[in-house]
């Protein structure tokens, strides 16, 4: 079939009305520089969008067919109506034509699949691409043969005896394309449904453009319709896009907006669930806290009454004094808690004797047992007992453990603590500690709280026990802190099982840090001490307790006079200063900055020791910094007096 130069690349027409096409032409290629001129629009901004370069490679590759298809049908079309083209040129351009004529479906097809979010894995993609190669092997094989297509000699371009097979294959991407918008039109329910209408229509241009070209509009030879509905498609796939993206972008807005409120609600509710939980804890600690207040009032209002009745008053006094280390044992955990969390607490590795310290947590415990007639077992299975550790917080950990044990373990109960190595090296070791009690256990709900703060299974007044319900809590942060893991095992009315777990650092060879010596009477009798203390009371019982063993007291409320005392040649030479920390004009730091730094050497070097309030391990550092010997916290205990002064004892 020939075509002469009135017969385009489309529907056979006659050969009337040649007069009239080249101006109908001019008209076609201007408008094909205008679709140009917009496609290349498009590609940039495809190209410099962040936003559209979302959608992938597909939309600039879809721009980029459709551009090159427009300006080679353009040129195509010239080259059929003026035969003095070039005949070699005009075959390059009708090969290169066929080309991107194939390409154009395959990349429409892909970019409805991107568009509308149906991709499919790596091998289903292969298997799409093998239409598209059929028909490219087809416009190969026609250059050679002409079953396609061929231009003769006198430039007349001629359909093969195939071409109206490869017109119809070359629809399949399209025809692809519209049944599988129209599948996921039907099939997804999560896309608003204005998106799958449009998305429907829009996969239906190029099919709509091929119905009109061949049978509405039959004057596909003055002016071809297939590029301008493809430039449609093109413009309506850039403002879909973006139309896409800012819907997108408000839909994620709004994914954002409810997961913050959600978030929000979540933390209200914690935050209401921490209100309760420290509305019960304070009110449990009201209770706690005045209750062996309570008892210090009252008994010392029985001694004020009763004076003479020295059976009376000792009990009282017992009384008063079992109060105070309940309340003392109270303020101790919410300290201790606070350090913790607060990020102060630090850790003072020393060799450790681990026997020795159990030894020692039994002796502190001993009077406690013996008062409800418990049975305390140490089994010790090491086999390397000295480590390297902080022997005060592991200490803190086992008094808080043991001490739990006793408080809930009924009269005539058993606690064991079992010491077990596993797994040692040359140089660090894996070590058990358990300690179980047959008293009255947790509920499997309360174990699964029971190291948080503030958690009591039974308020004070139920179970008739004091405490804060932190001495887990502590116990799980020491715990952590120095590396190792703690387990809760129980069983109500059978007892509580806590398994600590620790790797530590072995001391062969090494020898346990010095004991303290003790210190007699004698030794302290006419010892000269400077004890500077603001608040008055505080210091008439530190002196009271100290001019018990002989020694004599020169108070001063400040810092700046105890300087001025030290330094003043009047006064006598003394053997120790005893300094509080908070005090007014001058406190205990700077005071002993200076005296340090003070000319006469054998006064710079008297041992200063802080009798202070301030007991986190930031506090005691600071202390040593400013050049104290040693560290004591209120309220004061006299053996742990005594044992510092036996240090210090006879030293300048």
């Amino acid at each position: 079939m020939v075509y002469d130069k009135g017969r385009l690349f489309g529907i056979v027409t006659s050969d009337t009305g040649l007069e009239g096409r080249d101006g109908m032409t001019d008209v076609y290629l201007i408008s094909s520089v205008f679709m140009i001129m917009i496609l290349t629009v498009l590609l940039v901004k495809f190209c410099k969008d962040d936003g559209l370069k979302q959608t992938g490679k597909t939309c600039i590759a879809l721009v980029t067919t459709v551009e090159l298809y427009v300006f080679l049908d353009a040129a195509f079309v010239v080259c059929m109506l003026r035969t003095t083209a070039p005949l070699l040129l005009y075959r390059l351009i009708v090969f290169l034509f066929y080309i991107v004529y194939i390409t154009m479906p395959y990349m429409w097809h892909r970019f409805m699949k991107h568009y509308i979010g149906s991709v499919h894995g790596s091998i289903w993609n292969r298997l799409e691409i093998l239409p598209f190669l059929g028909l490219l092997v087809m416009v190969f094989a026609s250059v050679p043969t002409g079953f396609l297509w061929r231009i003769d000699n006198t430039g007349h371009y001629i359909r093969g005896s195939w071409f109206g097979v490869f017109s119809i294959l070359n629809l399949f991407y399209y025809v692809i394309a519209f049944l599988r918008t129209i599948y996921w039109l039907c099939t997804n329910k999560k896309e608003k449904t204005n998106f799958l209408v449009q998305s429907t229509i829009f996969s239906a241009i190029p099919l709509i453009g091929i119905v009109l070209n061949a049978y509405v509009i039959p004057v596909y030879d003055l002016s071809p319709i297939q590029p301008y509905c493809l430039v449609l498609g093109t413009v309506l796939a850039y403002l879909f896009i973006v139309d896409k993206r800012r819907n997108e972008e408000a839909q994620k807005q709004r994914e954002i907006l409810y997961e913050a409120l959600e978030n929000e609600k979540k933390a209200s509710e914690q935050a209401r669930q921490a209100n309760m939980v420290k509305a019960a804890f304070l009110a449990n600690m009201s209770h706690d806290i005045r209750t062996p207040m309570n008892a210090i009032l009252g008994f010392a209002g029985i001694i004020e009454k009763n004076p003479e009745d020295v059976e009376m008053v000792k009990n009282a006094v017992a009384k008063i004094h079992a109060s105070g280390d309940i309340l003392m044992k109270i303020i101790n955990d919410v300290l201790d808690l606070s350090k913790l969390e607060s990020g102060k607490a630090e850790l003072r590795e020393t060799v450790v004797c681990l026997p020795e310290l159990i030894e020692k947590l039994s002796h502190m415990l001993e009077y406690s047992m013996e008062q409800k007639k418990i049975a305390f077992q140490v089994v010790c299975e090491i086999t390397n007992p000295y480590v390297i550790c902080d022997e005060t917080k592991l200490q803190q950990i086992l008094v808080n453990v043991i001490s739990n044990a006793v408080k809930f373990t009924e009269a005539g109960g058993t606690i064991m603590v079992n010491l077990q190595q596993e797994a040692d090296t040359e140089t660090q070791a894996d070590y058990h500690i358990t300690v179980k009690d047959n008293g009255i256990g947790m509920t499997e709900a309360f174990q699964a709280h029971a190291f948080e703060a503030f958690e009591r299974e039974r308020t004070s007044t139920e179970s008739q026990i004091q405490g804060t319900g932190l001495g887990l809590a502590i116990v799980k942060r020491l715990v952590d802190y120095m590396g190792g893991t703690v387990a809760i095992h129980s069983q109500v009315n059978k007892g509580t099982e806590i398994e600590m777990h620790f790797c530590w650092k072995l001391a062969k060879g090494q020898v346990q840090s010095e004991k303290t010596s003790g210190i007699s009477r004698e030794q302290l009798q006419g010892k000269r001490v400077l004890f500077a203390e603001d608040n008055e009371l505080n210091a008439e019982i530190a002196m009271t307790l100290l001019a018990e063993y002989g020694m004599e007291i020169d108070w001063v409320e400040n810092g700046a006079r105890c300087v001025e005392k030290l330094l003043d040649e009047k006064s006598p030479a003394y053997d120790f200063i005893l300094m509080d920390i908070q005090m007014p004009v001058m406190d205990g730091l700077e005071a002993t900055r200076q005296i340090r730094a003070c000319a006469d050497r054998k006064k710079a070097q008297i041992p200063i020791i802080a009798m202070t309030a301030n007991a986190f391990d930031e506090d005691v550092r600071r202390c040593l910094e400013a050049g104290m010997n040693a560290h004591l916290s209120k309220p004061l205990q006299m053996n742990q007096i005594m044992e510092t002064l036996a240090k210090y004892c006879g030293k300048p």
